[in-house]
């Protein structure tokens, strides 16, 4: 056991572990400490406390002191220093005419180097801006490249929720994102719907995915026939939260029913056997443009889909859906889906 301490310095997001030695902090302490970046103010979250060796990656940086008002004042007056610092770095960035764009100047307490942080999409040689602005500023310079999301994080804000950013105030990692998310939470896929301040899918589009896709094995999904206790229908729509499923009957009217009940009508029914053409076997006859894939000794699909012959209007093989099943992926059939 190792008896640390827990601080934030710039980035709230992200906490450090430091050896305290034989000072007496509390929490909200300012600290004064030799990070791996240089000299930083920083600010203790709780009191120092042991933890388990296997938890830290010793050895422990060291807290030098506590902040005293000089080393405060000379935190002010560095923040006032880096916005001038800034403003020189996008003016000398605008004359070599580089493709980056400034977003932010970090500098350690003793001002023994300034971190510059810009934002890319392409690699930039910064070599000629880089001799220019040190020359400048007199101080030793270090570029880092951002993307999107990261300068999101560094520059913070609100987002459509009314929040600050999940990436500047808690998220530790930046999660990957896929269009397939707000597909599977039937969510708008208008840009402007989905996308966050930086310009990127919202990172919260992962937070129900795992319910929502759960949800959706579970239930049939819209446009589908299902067996009903007052007979065959098609959905009209699902809800995924009290797992209520609209159904438009073959006479024309629309009941809701409980996803429970599809499920014990299809348990009752029992699986449909499936023909050689199957999409589980490779083939392009898939359950869910309406046909049940039935048997087959030619490959094709004896179900609702019609023909046996294995060849569709388009040239895949189904009938009487018009070649709506042709040429897709292997992908679970929906005939399972309500087990």
């Amino acid at each position: 056991m190792t008896y640390v301490a827990t601080c934030v310095f710039r980035e709230p997001v992200k906490t450090y572990y430091l050896d305290p030695g034989d000072l007496e902090l509390h929490a909200d302490s300012r600290i004064v400490a030799e990070t791996a970046r240089g000299l930083e103010i920083g600010r203790l979250k709780w009191q120092p406390r042991e933890m388990n060796d296997d938890a830290l990656k010793l050895p422990l940086q060291r807290i030098l002191r506590i902040a005293t008002a000089e080393d405060l004042a000379q935190y002010e007056n560095n923040l006032t220093w880096e916005e001038n610092a800034l403003q020189i770095a996008r003016d000398r960035v605008a004359y070599h005419d580089l493709p980056m764009k400034p977003i932010k100047c970090e500098a350690m307490l003793d001002r023994s180097r300034l971190y510059f942080f810009y934002e890319s999409e392409v690699r930039v040689d910064f070599r000629e801006l880089l001799r220019d602005v040190a020359s400048r500023l007199n101080v030793r310079l270090q570029f880092q490249q951002l993307n999107a999301r990261e300068t999101a994080q560094i520059i913070g804000g609100v987002g459509v929720c009314g929040q600050p950013l999940c990436c500047s105030t808690w998220l530790k990692e930046m999660p990957s994102i896929s269009l397939k998310m707000a597909k599977d939470q039937g969510m708008s896929l208008t840009p402007s719907k989905i996308s966050g301040m930086c310009g990127r899918l919202m990172c919260c589009l992962r937070y129900e995915t795992d319910f929502y896709r759960e949800q959706n094995l579970r239930l049939p999904t819209p446009d589908t026939p299902v067996d009903t206790p007052e007979g065959p229908g098609r959905v009209l729509n699902v809800n995924v939260f009290t797992e209520e499923v609209c159904v438009e009957l073959g006479d024309g009217r629309r009941v809701t029913i409980a996803g429970e009940t599809l499920r014990e009508i299809r348990t009752q029914r029992g699986p449909a056997k499936a023909c050689k053409n199957h999409v589980n076997e490779g083939g392009s006859c898939d359950p869910q443009s309406g046909g049940s894939c039935d048997t087959s000794e030619t490959g094709g699909c004896g179900g609702g889909c019609g023909t046996s012959d294995g060849k569709s209007k388009k040239g895949g093989g189904c009938g009487d859906c018009n070649g709506a099943c042709v040429s897709k992926k292997k992908k679970p059939a929906r005939e399972a889906v309500l087990v």
